[in-house]
């Protein structure tokens, strides 16, 4: 890659990069998430508010929450990509070692993976969430009622009843 477009591609990720460290002021500064809830929310007293304000008010928080962390984490995406420029790997897949595709690094500058090593690493089931592994296994077969008819309301009625009903209780011993 010529010197010019790495400078290009530098002044790119530095504009990037000074307007993401902006939101970051923004949401962390006075008032921000960086002080407690109580604080953030300036006022003398809760006794006038709906539990769905306060409702609103911790989804709106959680949400900066998550906008924050993720524009950390592309801050620290841009930073790798000036390290890799200033190692003189820019452009180069940190993964295969391949050259990047201008038009990639042109639309993310900082990326440091082409796009085939980038929807691999998208595809490893390692970063999925624990509950997806639960979620797949099956029901152990002796906690599923096995049954060769269908279960219907009267033998539904039928096996609740037999803890009492409002008209016969049973007595507990």
């Amino acid at each position: 890659m010529d010197q010019a477009r790495l400078q290009k591609l530098q002044a790119l990720l530095e504009q990037e990069k000074q307007e993401l460290l902006e939101v970051v002021q923004r949401l962390t500064g006075p008032g921000g998430l960086e002080s407690p809830r109580d604080e953030a929310d300036r006022e003398l007293s809760a006794y006038d508010n709906h539990p769905a304000d306060y409702g609103a008010e911790m989804y709106e928080r959680s949400k900066d929450l998550g906008l924050l962390e993720t524009t950390r984490q592309q801050i620290l995406e841009i930073e790798e990509a000036q390290k890799a420029i200033a190692a003189g790997t820019y452009g180069i897949c940190q993964s295969c070692g391949r050259q990047i595709p201008e038009a990639r690094l042109l639309a993310l500058p900082s990326t440091v993976l082409c796009v085939r090593c980038k929807r691999t690493r998208e595809q490893d089931t390692k970063d999925r969430p624990v509950e997806e592994e639960i979620m797949r296994k099956p029901v152990e077969p002796s906690l599923a009622r096995r049954t060769e008819y269908a279960f219907d309301r009267e033998e539904a009625w039928e096996e609740v009843a037999q803890f009492g009903t409002s008209s016969d209780p049973v007595e507990q011993s």
